[in-house]
């Protein structure tokens, strides 16, 4: 059977049309109907939906590579974007076009119970379809233009070797990671459009599906998304677009967020508390209403990050650039979901939580109809780093408030680029009740450079650095809070002696050298113990072959102390869950920054019971505390049962001789000296105390 000339004068006619140049979403609005079941179909609403309409005039913009739509289900992006992108691209602008579902089964179903209704309700998308039987199945469809849609799953042999102007992921947090050992969906996606150069486009839409990588991130910018992988790590990597609302009360434009929801924390009833549910605008507190919702959603504005938007709606800023156009928006604004929906299913679900111990479910709601990220219940009730913080009282910068009995030092070891010591300074109190006196960093050295400038410090190169812990952290003394005439003492330091080469060598000779100078039972080189013991704290000599016989005291031996730093932790993790002041309790002064709170709640606790860093954040605050407290256990603090009468070195600060006013006298060391000689300038100047820490000297020394 041969073609009529008609026929063939009409399929040619379509090859030679030039593209229609219009908005996607005029385009979609005027030639597609979205089908609604038994053959019935209404034509696609712009006004249900505006938020769709920015993220589809992108895709025909040759100012980006992509663009990717993150949003809660029920927000329309499905219709607009892939169906609505699609249609356009067959009546206005014909090219091969390659759309990818989560699974086959999934593409099977969206050929069939979306694209195929589709295109037989839009009278002038049918009319573009090739009318040979065989160009059309459920997988591959061929239009009079000569323009193919490929629609595929995620695998290799689909996402390779051909080449399509158009690309549209959908559900992509649904997808692998990696594609059969290829690499991500998106950059095997977007190398088929790198041959039409800035007229290929990639699509990406879905809602949230990973969870928070980093339970410890903080926003650095009012647009950024928590750090994950999928959809939002690419959200992240575009300009970052945000939907706002104009507040009908006071006119300030503001996000209709999951943080915005209240009303319905109060009533224990889900479903009275769902219909209770409101937004609060959170610059004047105005009361919005669900009934508001699509004139909210009318009068919306997308803005880039960097952009900032008055109550007369002028946009102002420098907008964040990007080859990717990335918007986000929340469950409050998608239009086919209610509030009270929204807020019924999460109320259900974390009842759910409660009762079963199951996050499946409330991980579902949190993604898929709030169109957020999980955080792991386990990763959120990990301690905050602000609950810590609001705790902090004023008890002076660098003062001893008055219920301290002696102060121990903390010194960890920092390498690489910006090479120091960190230090920190506790006080203890009876029975753990501790205070955070001080903490600062020791970066420059006494060397200096041609031009006289003092050098960085380098623990790991110089030995010579190492005397700083004694002039600076040592010989240190901190004024009393009740009389700052009279002074407390630094009793002993912990240093960690691990780190960077050569580090460990000389924190060696840096105890060697403070044994030589009558310091040695003062300082304690430390070391986290990888291997799981029953005693906390296990006293080792690693430099054996440096030691000339096995004798206690037997010249050139080095101690290191090995700590079960996961069981220090877990003591210190309920130290710091006490929430009032007593045994155990640690106080923190006013002065401190934010950042000793970040580093103090970075470490989360694993399932197996690790401490462990989730990135490459600071943790110094929580190892020196442990550090310090490896130090009183060492020298018997916890065995100190009456506290009406212990020893000299922990008594009240009217009864501790080694309180002192005025200048500081020479210290008495643990040398047994056999003839007395003239003190040279390069010896530290340290106070004198009474009394041993353990109790059994008695002879005026400190040890």
């Amino acid at each position: 059977m041969f073609a009529s000339a008609s026929a063939i004068r009409r399929d040619v006619s379509e090859l030679l049309k030039p593209p229609a140049r219009m908005p996607v979403a005029v385009a979609v609005e005027k030639y597609m109907r979205v089908p609604l079941g038994g053959g019935s179909s209404l034509p696609w609403e712009a006004t249900l939906t505006p938020y769709i309409i920015e993220p589809m005039n992108c895709l025909t913009s040759r100012d980006f590579d992509a663009v990717v739509f993150v949003g809660p289900a029920r927000t329309g992006k499905t219709v607009g974007l892939i169906d609505g992108w699609i249609v356009y691209s067959v009546v206005c602008e014909p090219a091969d076009f390659l759309l990818i579902q989560m699974t086959e089964e999934k593409a099977r179903e969206h050929s069939r119970k979306r694209l195929s209704r589709t295109f037989r309700v839009s009278k002038e998308v049918a009319k573009r379809l090739s009318p040979r039987s065989n160009d059309n199945n459920v997988h591959d469809m061929t239009f009079r233009a000569g323009n193919y849609l490929k629609i595929g799953w995620p695998s290799i042999n689909i996402m390779s070797s051909s080449d399509y102007r158009f690309v549209a992921l959908t559900d992509y947090d649904r997808w692998p990671d990696d594609i059969d050992g290829e690499g991500d969906g998106f950059s095997l996606a977007s190398k088929r459009t790198t041959t039409f150069m800035s007229a290929g486009m990639t699509l990406v839409e879905s809602s949230p599906g990973r969870e928070i990588t980093n339970t410890k991130w903080r926003r650095t910018s009012l647009h950024e998304a928590p750090p994950t992988t999928g959809i939002l790590s690419l959200y992240n990597r575009g300009d970052r677009r945000r939907w706002y609302w104009p507040c009908p009360e006071c006119g300030a434009y503001f996000q209709p967020s999951m943080d915005a929801m209240t009303g319905y924390r109060d009533e224990p009833d889900p479903v009275k508390a769902s219909e209770a549910a409101h937004l609060e605008c959170p610059h004047c507190s105005g009361v919005i209403t669900s009934e508001q919702k699509r004139s909210l959603n009318g009068a919306g504005v997308w803005l880039r990050e960097g952009e900032a938007i008055d109550r007369d709606g002028n946009i102002s800023g420098e907008p964040r650039r990007s080859r990717i156009a990335s918007f986000w928006m929340e469950g409050p604004a998608a239009a086919y979901q209610t509030w009270a929906q929204l807020v019924y299913k999460l109320l259900t679900a974390e009842q759910e939580y409660e009762a079963t111990g199951s996050e499946e479910t409330l991980k579902a709601v949190i993604n898929t109809d709030w169109g957020l990220p999980y955080l792991s219940r386990a990763g959120s009730e990990q301690r905050q780093s602000d609950v810590l913080m609001r705790r902090a009282e004023d008890y002076g910068k660098r003062l001893v408030p008055p219920k301290v009995r002696f102060l121990l030092a903390a010194v960890d070891v920092q390498g690489g680029k910006n090479r120091r010591f960190v230090v920190q300074i506790v006080g203890y109190g009876e029975n753990g009740e501790r205070w955070l006196v001080d903490r600062y960093n020791i970066r420059q050295s006494l060397r200096c450079d041609e031009n006289g400038e003092a050098q960085q410090i380098h623990p790991g190169a110089y030995a010579e650095d190492w005397q700083l812990l004694v002039t600076d952290v040592l010989e240190k003394s901190y004024a009393l809070q009740s009389d700052p005439s009279r002074r407390m003492p630094v009793m002993a330091m912990a240093v960690d002696s691990g780190g960077e080469d050569g580090v460990t060598d000389n924190a060696y000779r840096f105890w060697r050298q403070c044994k030589r100078d009558g310091l040695g039972k003062r300082v304690y080189l430390v070391k986290g113990d990888s291997t799981k013991r029953q005693k906390l704290i296990t006293k080792t000599y690693p430099n054996n072959t440096e030691r000339s016989n096995r004798r206690a005291d037997a010249r050139g031996e080095v101690p290191v102390y090995l700590l079960q730093t996961d069981m220090l932790k877990d003591q210190l993790s309920n130290n710091l869950d006490r929430e009032t002041p007593g045994a155990g309790y640690i106080h923190f002064p006013g002065w401190l920054g934010e950042w000793f709170y970040d580093e103090l709640t970075y470490e989360e606790r694993g399932a197996d019971g690790k401490w462990r860093k989730p990135g490459k954040g600071h943790n110094e605050a929580f190892d020196l505390f442990c550090y310090a407290h490896a130090v009183a256990i060492l020298r018997k603090y916890e065995k100190i049962r009456d506290w009406e009468s212990p020893p000299s070195w922990a008594k009240d600060q009217d009864s501790n001789s080694d309180v002192f006013t005025g200048e500081r006298p020479p210290v008495k060391s643990d040398v047994k000296q056999k003839t007395s000689r003239p003190k040279t300038s390069q010896e530290p100047s340290l106070s004198p105390v009474s009394g041993g820490w353990s109790g059994s000297s008695g002879n005026g020394g400190w040890l």
